[in-house]
């Protein structure tokens, strides 16, 4: 996903993309994780345009997804469909008067904290939308809100059924203490 920025006209470019999950950085051994699986194509779409010296990036990444329910570890299905805002600069990021240039890094400006420097004629947005994919991802996936997971004594799944299982009593390691007086 390479743009040269003489494409990117007064009117701005758009760009759409569909891609395999061999196609996406890192997401073949992702897939072979388990947690996650591409149902269906990578849908990316594009919007550039010039803001002044900067290059903003609008996107949308849209698939099906398959997954395990974090809670009752059922199979399921869920769409994702992230939007995102991107800032590029090919402008070196400067070290201000009360900034410090040292073995720690530089100091830098409440604008260009958000802003992703590029050099060349050229971007490439290939990692950079790899990351806002994974990102747009739940740590934890759920089949629906209400899942109730599964019973943690029997393993019964509760949204199927009720268990009769009784907590255990909490042995308290300090129960001895109680009787202790302090004077």
């Amino acid at each position: 996903m390479i743009i040269q920025l003489d494409q990117i006209k007064d009117q701005g470019l758009s760009r759409q993309y569909q891609l395999a999950p061999h196609d996406f950085p890192d997401a073949s051994a992702w897939e072979e994780s388990g947690d996650f699986k591409l149902h269906e194509p990578i849908k990316i779409d594009l919007t550039l345009n010039r803001i002044g010296g900067l290059i903003e990036v609008r996107g949308q990444i849209a698939t099906r997804i398959a997954s395990s329910c974090g809670r009752c570890l059922k199979s399921f299905y869920f769409d994702l469909d992230e939007t995102f805002v991107l800032t590029f600069t090919n402008e070196p990021l400067t070290v201000h008067e009360d900034g410090v240039d040292d073995e720690e890094g530089i100091e830098l400006s409440a604008e260009e904290l958000g802003l992703i420097p590029f050099i060349g004629d050229s971007i490439d947005l290939t990692e950079t939308i790899a990351e806002q994919f994974f990102l747009a991802l739940p740590v934890r996936p759920l089949c629906s809100e209400e899942c109730q997971g599964l019973c943690p004594y029997c393993g019964i799944d509760l949204n199927d059924r009720k268990c009769n299982c009784a907590p255990p009593d909490f042995a308290n390691k300090f129960s001895a203490l109680k009787n202790v007086k302090i004077n």
